[in-house]
């Protein structure tokens, strides 16, 4: 059995199971899309176009080809490229509303050890961060962030504090997440894209053509001088447009498109988020070994991206795993949300 076929088999209810989730008909398609299929002649009535455009415009090309003298079908498209595209597809029929709103859980591991000489633990901080934009450029913040320790062993012998001090400018780590903060920015806050300052009219006149928005992003990684080769950054800069910046539908669209054509792409296949919500995961390793890998969970049958990671060594320093809980257009004005 291939790997696709493993693919298609976990996300393939058996008999009498329950109804699949969400996405689950367009993924498998988008994965049944990629098999190479039996080679068609001039008395099999013309194949209908799909969901994905490249995949329907391939097999036209076969059929006609098919007419004029036989020849071997094409090579099938990997994987991580229909799976991209039929997200890409979702994304285009988004609603689209008054305000921007983006709300994620981000969870990493705080360098500093904290507790007693020779017996020490870290923080795990979790923050929930949300954010609000209109139309007009006006922009909200809201945040709360709770702190938990790494070694709960440790945490006991150390007195199982509720507090840490965040370091010589006050503040304190705490296990509670408190009322957290909500305010209006300034009129001249910006939003950034990589490291580009950008206004909300400025990222949704970016480019809806895969190449040029790629074009794009590259100028925008180079704008920071530490960020290493460009292309290191196209996985994070594009993916950033799928659910952190509030970019158009047809932007989101070609940013799927361009992702699709990135080198390195893998499906690791069906995967569960930390909330419990059911997606598909897609790595992408562009520098190899020499930069951390980016994982994307995403639900084809929405286009939502449900968690960004970086790095796949989990609970150590450096990591990084970004929770999507909300993010979209909403005409429900900016307020805080509860604890």
């Amino acid at each position: 059995m291939s790997d696709i076929d493993h693919l298609v088999k976990a996300i393939d209810p058996a008999p009498h199971a329950p109804e699949p989730g969400p996405g689950a008909r367009e993924l498998r398609e988008a994965i049944l899309s990629t098999q190479p299929q039996p080679r068609r002649t001039a008395r099999r009535r013309p194949w209908r176009a799909g969901a994905i455009g490249l995949a329907a415009a391939a097999a036209a090309t076969a059929l006609l080809l098919d007419q004029v003298t036989p020849t071997a079908p094409p090579s099938p498209p990997a994987a991580p490229v229909s799976i991209l595209l039929v997200a890409a597809a979702k994304a285009e029929a988004a609603p689209t509303g008054a305000y921007w709103h983006l709300k994620e859980s981000s969870t990493g591991l705080r360098s500093r050890p904290f507790g007693k000489k020779g017996d020490t633990y870290h923080l795990e901080l979790t923050g929930v961060s949300e954010t609000w934009a209109a139309e007009d450029g006006r922009t909200w913040t809201g945040f709360r962030e709770i702190a938990r320790p790494s070694d709960l062993a440790a945490w006991r012998r150390d007195g199982s504090p509720t507090e840490w001090p965040m370091g010589p400018d006050g503040g304190v780590y705490s296990t509670s997440p408190g009322q957290g903060t909500f305010f209006q920015n300034g009129r001249k806050s910006r939003l950034y894209w990589s490291a580009l300052p950008m206004t909300l009219k400025e990222i949704q006149a970016l480019p809806t053509d895969p190449e040029a928005l790629k074009e794009r992003a590259l100028e925008a990684i180079r704008r920071d001088d530490g960020a290493g080769p460009p292309e290191a950054g196209l996985p994070r800069t594009l993916a950033s447009l799928l659910y952190e910046l509030p970019a158009s539908p047809q932007v989101r669209s070609a940013a799927y498109r361009a992702l699709a054509t990135l080198p390195g792409v893998r499906v690791d296949g069906p995967a569960t988020d930390p909330q419990g919500r059911a997606g598909v995961a897609v790595t992408f390793l562009i520098q190899g070994d020499r930069t951390p890998p980016i994982r994307l969970i995403i639900d084809p049958g929405t286009s939502k991206v449900l968690t960004f990671e970086v790095s796949t060594m989990p609970k150590q320093e450096g990591y990084r795993v970004n929770v999507v809980l909300e993010s979209g257009w909403t005409n429900a004005e900016p307020a805080p949300s509860a604890p």
